[in-house]
């Protein structure tokens, strides 16, 4: 995750930061340049809105600016325990860096959205006026749906999110030490020299449920979907979930397996809430299309 932090801060803060100046320069060459920019030709539309570099930034940082806040909360109230970890504090100045990293981009983009589309905006248009025809309604129910529907995606993501904070690097400190060769082979019940290590197993076991109760606490219809599906699977995401792992692997195999996900699965979730979260952009283009002006518009 420091990796993808990395990239996405340098990937997404000084273009929006730079082209947000262009337009706040009031040199028509660069306001310009900067529109040109921001209207990079796509060949997708959805209603009156047309996918651009605005977009689809406004759009990807939001789902990251949801994830981080709903992970800071979490941090803060693991901060918050008497006897906190070191390492608790540590993930709490982490995650509240990539919030503001994730609030940064989205007032930036979203910003330079609403300046490109004001410069096109000629004449300037009447004062705001709120007319909700029946049609106008569907379209802004339309959004809503998709913003509910983009709750499924969210949840398998803000769940690989915790993950990858809380489990993974407590993961990777345990496999560099050297008792992760010399137990290899040991189960949790056998006690010796590697009762620690297998206890540390176990702590980071506990930590990857928490994370799935944490991810379904946040998101009502993902955790319903979540529960539909363990149903469907005959597992129980408790306790004896847990016991059961350690009473089958050793605990080197299931410190191997502890934050263990499906790649795919979280690739279509993201593309999922992407295109959800674009949807109700789409739809309620179409439902505030009188006071909102689209990015179809040309010169």
């Amino acid at each position: 995750m420091t990796t993808f932090w990395g990239i996405f801060t340098y990937v997404a803060i000084p273009p929006g930061f730079v082209v947000l100046l262009m337009f706040l320069s009031d040199v028509p060459i660069l306001m310009q340049v900067a529109s040109k920019v921001m209207r990079a030709p796509s060949p997708v539309t959805l209603g009156n809105l047309r996918l651009n570099v605005a977009v689809l930034m406004t759009a990807f940082c939001s789902i990251l600016l949801v994830i981080t806040y709903a992970s800071v909360q979490r941090a803060q109230a693991k901060t918050q325990k008497i006897g906190a970890l070191e390492r608790e504090t540590s993930n709490l100045f982490y995650v509240e860096r990539n919030n503001w990293i994730s609030l940064l981009a989205v007032t930036l983009w979203l910003s330079a959205w609403r300046l490109e589309v004001l410069y096109r905006q000629h004449p300037q248009r009447p004062a705001f006026s709120l007319n909700l025809r029946p049609s106008k309604a569907v379209w802004i129910g339309v959004g809503i749906a998709a913003l509910l529907l983009a709750d499924l995606p969210l949840c398998r993501l803000n769940y690989q999110f915790q993950i990858y904070s809380y489990v993974t690097p407590g993961k990777d400190k345990l496999q560099a030490s050297p008792l992760a060769a010399e137990c290899s082979g040991v189960y949790a019940n056998e006690g010796g020299k590697c009762s620690e290590f297998c206890q540390e197993v176990r702590l980071l076991s506990e930590e990857r449920m928490a994370s799935v109760m944490f991810a379904r606490r946040w998101h009502v219809l993902g955790r319903w979907s979540a529960e539909v599906f363990d149903m469907a699977r005959d597992v129980q995401q408790d306790s004896s979930h847990v016991d059961q792992l350690f009473k089958k692997k050793a605990c080197v195999d299931v410190l191997k397996s502890v934050d263990k996900s499906n790649d795919m699965v979280n690739a279509f979730c993201l593309v999922l809430a992407g295109v959800a979260v674009l949807v109700a952009f789409a739809a309620f283009s179409q439902g505030f299309g009188d006071t909102v002006e689209t990015n179809l518009h040309r010169d």
